[in-house]
């Protein structure tokens, strides 16, 4: 028999604030988790979550689209990507994200390989 399982980002497994830059949150089934991020003009990987990360670089990889807004990913080899809405992105390990512009930026970003 078929299996479905369902969870919901309005009733997320966790979530994390970014003060007035935003708020993500997050919701896991198996080894794939998803996360909504809304994120404000401002807001940067650099301030919000290398500290708590304890690495230079974020070390995931992303599946991500782009809802709403522009986000630009720095590369630790130096090259620069951005996506903007409607966009489809597959990101690497070794990047850190700021939002680009004066617009939120409103993501779904999943990630694989974590643990319920």
């Amino acid at each position: 028999m078929a299996v479905v399982h369902v969870r919901s980002l309005d009733s997320p497994d966790d979530s994390v604030s970014f003060g007035e830059k935003g708020d993500a949150q997050f919701a896991t089934i198996g080894d794939t988790m998803v996360i909504r991020s809304v994120l404000e003009p401002g807001w940067s990987w650099d301030e919000f979550v290398k500290p708590d990360a304890g690495t230079p670089s974020c070390p995931l990889d992303h599946t991500e689209y782009v809802i709403s807004g522009r986000i630009r990913y720095l590369m630790d080899d130096g090259s620069e990507y951005e996506g903007k809405t409607g966009d489809f992105l597959v990101i690497e390990p070794g990047h850190r994200a700021f939002v680009d512009g004066d617009e939120t930026c409103v993501l779904l970003d999943w990630v694989t390989g974590v643990e319920e």
